[in-house]
């Protein structure tokens, strides 16, 4: 447009020499950084204005950028960012009114603050209209520079400050960001952490429990007494293992008290002897085997292995004992020898039974016949031994010892032989005594007894009975078979059902020699015959 309150493109104040330019914030060509120009749009129609207005604005912080239409303008504001606009009323396209309107209707440019520049519309209700456009200032022409100036600089210093405050809440908005995944990366790497001691935690205790656990099967414990601190430390399972406890606690609590109740609690036949290995100090460590007699008055034997940790001056001055409790095992050893010996007493027995045997086999007979009687007496007698041997030589059951000495005849069992009698189990003795008693005269009834015809018998029971003092009794019953007489004389069979019996179980054998056939019965009190129950 044609203003005429420039003087010749200028306004009036704008000669050199005015003031100073005013002071603005820096800003970038799109209004985001912090040291760079800020954008200022001067919009009118006529250039000798822009020119002017340029002339008043020169500043290096500010970046000036000029358009002469409304259409220019709104290019240039979808372009970039402005600070200010400086907007004349009158242009050729619309008003200044009409596209003040539009900037505030658009979101991007709706807070851009918009100076409104005119010669003509001075009246109240036209600046009315200016600032209901969205104007935030209303200046006449001629425009004093200095005011201009100072306008723009004040909005030129918000611009700064809103910038600076923008940038100042991005950057704290990244360090938030950085700090919260900062924390988060923190609070993954400690939940880690935790499930990492957690598990290590848990393998540990579970590592602890099945060391405690095999230490205890092995029936393991310690003592450590420090004599420089003068302390007494004991395991858990000291007193389980030990039978006592020693003092670690208290006024009483002192390594010589400690070995005091030690000595005490070890069992007299051994204390000396104790006492006399724990007090010699040469060499660093000593393996002593002694036994306890724990505050439950229960003896026990302890395998002990002593470490000596000494002083310059040769003294200890530290003790540490593991402890192992070898009861079992000494009760073992116990009990082999017991059994060893109860072998070579049995084995002996037997030798002498074999020798009676071979012996009185030999003494009427010709060589095939003392074979062959020979080797049929030690099957019976073997009978015997391999139930003893798998029972352990705790006796065994008579039904059972039975069955092995009429193995052969097990087809007939139940028919013509008929057993019966309650449950006894018999001692070793006298399992011995009736098996071989038993082969006897089931061969002689093969031999000349009922067996030797089919429609012979034989009936075998026993029984126990009475109290307080119980007998027991067995009974081999023969009937069917020829007729039986005493015989005239007596061999090593006799012998066998005869006086062997009754030797092994202190008992009385009746022998009854019946037309009808052979009755035999053996006697003895139940605690002789018997395992006790």
């Amino acid at each position: 447009m044609n203003d005429t309150a420039y003087h010749a493109g200028l306004p009036t104040d704008a000669r050199a020499g005015d003031s100073a330019p005013a002071r603005a914030a820096p800003s970038n060509g799109g209004g985001s950084g912090a040291g760079e120009p800020i954008n200022i749009l001067l919009v009118d129609d006529e250039p000798k204005n822009l020119t002017a207005l340029e002339a008043i604005l020169t500043n290096p912080d500010y970046r000036l950028v000029r358009a002469q239409s409304a259409d220019e303008a709104l290019l240039a504001l979808i372009a970039d960012q402005y600070a200010l606009i400086i907007l004349d009323i009158r242009l050729p396209d619309m008003t200044g009114l009409e596209l003040a309107q539009m900037i505030k209707e658009r979101k991007k440019t709706a807070r851009v603050p918009i100076i409104f520049l005119t010669a003509y519309y001075s009246e109240d209700q036209h600046i009315l209209e200016g600032y209901g456009a969205g104007a935030v200032d209303y200046l006449h022409k001629p425009v004093n520079a200095t005011i201009l100036r100072s306008k723009v600089a004040v909005f030129a210093e918000l611009h700064r400050k809103t910038r600076e405050a923008l940038i100042t809440n991005q950057a704290l908005l990244a360090e938030v960001t950085h700090r919260r995944h900062a924390d988060e990366q923190l609070r993954e790497l400690n939940e880690t952490l935790e499930q990492r001691v957690a598990a290590r935690t848990a393998e540990l205790l579970e590592s602890r429990a099945r060391l405690k656990h095999a230490v205890d099967l092995a029936k393991l414990t310690y003592f450590d007494l420090d004599y420089a601190q003068d302390q007494i430390t004991t395991a858990d399972n000291f007193v389980s293992i030990m039978g006592f406890s020693l003092p670690e606690e208290g006024a009483a609590a002192s390594v010589a008290a400690a070995r005091e109740t030690l000595h005490r609690h070890v069992a007299p036949a051994d204390r000396r002897r104790f006492v006399q290995q724990t007090e010699n100090t040469e060499g660093p460590f000593r393996k002593i085997e002694y036994r306890v007699i724990g505050d439950d008055d229960k003896e026990r034997w302890i395998e002990s292995e002593w470490h000596f940790e000494m002083g310059p001056d040769g003294r200890p001055i530290r003790v540490f004992a593991a402890n192992i409790d070898i009861t079992e095992r000494k009760q073992s050893e116990e009990q082999r020898k017991i059994l060893m010996a109860e072998i070579n007493h049995r084995s002996k027995n037997l030798l002498a039974v074999v020798q009676a045997i071979v012996n009185q086999s030999a003494r009427y007979a010709e060589p095939h016949a003392f074979a062959h009687t020979l080797s049929l007496r030690l099957q019976g007698l073997s009978a015997s031994q391999d139930l003893l041997s798998r029972n352990n030589w705790r006796g065994i059951e008579l039904s059972e010892l039975v069955a092995a000495q009429l193995a052969h005849f097990k087809d007939i069992v139940g028919t013509r032989i008929v057993v019966e009698g309650p449950p006894a189990q018999l001692t070793a003795a006298g399992a011995q005594a009736i098996g071989m008693a038993l082969h006897e005269l089931a061969t002689n009834a093969v031999k000349h007894g009922s067996l030797a015809s089919e429609k012979g018998r034989v009936h075998i029971w026993w029984s126990v009975s009475g109290k307080p003092e119980a007998m027991f009794s067995i009974r081999w019953s023969e009937d069917g078979g020829a007729p039986v007489s005493t015989p005239s004389r007596k061999g090593f069979g006799h012998l066998v059902i005869g006086s062997l019996a009754e030797a092994a179980l202190n008992g009385k054998v009746v022998l009854d020699f019946r037309e009808s056939g052979l009755s035999w019965k053996l006697s003895a009190l139940a605690a002789d015959a018997l395992e006790a129950r």
